[in-house]
């Protein structure tokens, strides 16, 4: 069983998505071996040029024996499939899934390179959403074998899993484009 941080998840009662986030947690504490570590609700916050701060939270933050980290952004519920790729509509707007997905991967990817003294980091992201079918998953924003949808939520485990066996180092901050985007 994965060792999950922080503590007493199991205690927490939760309704809507943060109810589905809490059963994916526990699929992945059961279905990781006691080599890796789950991080639920990872929030971050980066002083950019100007002393303003961006801020962020990463649902779900694998980590493997060999120290690699796959970034996991559960979107439950209905998505959009805009010309910009996919969205999910909030109370007040609609907002991109990748660029999240860059923005939060890039400031960790960020801080990992400074706590390392500058030595390339392990990290990828992957996109669960296990109530949404992709319809056209090569116009996402996201790189197709990146997405777990409705239809694949069967396989997260293996999906995982593979990612982290097949990650090359990050030399450098993601960018659009990069394989993380497609």
């Amino acid at each position: 069983m994965a060792k999950v941080f922080p503590d007493g998840w199991r205690e927490l009662k939760a309704t809507g998505a943060a109810e589905r986030e809490l059963q994916t947690l526990a699929q992945l504490a059961a279905g990781l071996s006691d080599d890796y570590a789950v991080y639920h609700g990872v929030h971050w916050t980066q002083v950019e040029r100007g002393n303003f701060a961006i801020y962020g939270e990463i649902d779900f933050a694998v980590v493997g024996p060999t120290g690699k980290v796959l970034l996991i952004e559960q979107t439950s519920g209905f998505l959009s499939e805009t010309r910009a790729g996919l969205a999910k509509k909030y109370l007040d707007k609609e907002k991109n899934v990748a660029f999240q997905m860059v923005r939060s991967a890039d400031a960790l990817h960020a801080r990992l390179r400074q706590a390392c003294g500058g030595q390339a980091a392990y990290l990828d992201s992957l996109l669960y959403c296990p109530d949404y079918r992709v319809k056209q998953p090569g116009s996402a924003g996201i790189a197709p074998e990146r997405i777990v949808d409705a239809t694949r939520k069967d396989q997260l485990l293996h999906v995982i899993l593979d990612a982290l066996n097949r990650m090359l180092p990050l030399a450098h901050p993601v960018e659009a484009g990069s394989p993380l985007t497609g």
